[in-house]
């Protein structure tokens, strides 16, 4: 494992603390987990081509273009309804 040192406000400091003894674990841990949390929560584009080609295989199938906002809103307000 790398360390790390970094400097804050002694507020967030005791923030910390608190939450890490109400997570009974340390404040290391705490930052490292945070850490793991914010660099895995960055999908890369080959993970969202990946999510958008699953949606497509779905129990319906492919369902072609969806409609845009604009031609949803156009198509509820159109009158009278059928």
């Amino acid at each position: 494992m790398a360390s790390l040192t970094i400097a804050i406000d002694p507020e967030i400091l005791e923030a910390a603390k608190r939450e890490a003894e109400r997570r009974r674990i340390t404040v290391d841990q705490l930052v490292a987990d945070t850490l793991v949390g914010v660099s895995r929560s960055h999908s890369t584009d080959a993970d969202k081509e990946a999510l958008i080609r699953l949606m497509h295989e779905g129990p319906l199938g492919d369902l072609g273009k969806l409609p845009t906002r604009d031609e949803i809103y156009a198509e509820r307000t159109q009158w009278p309804r059928s």
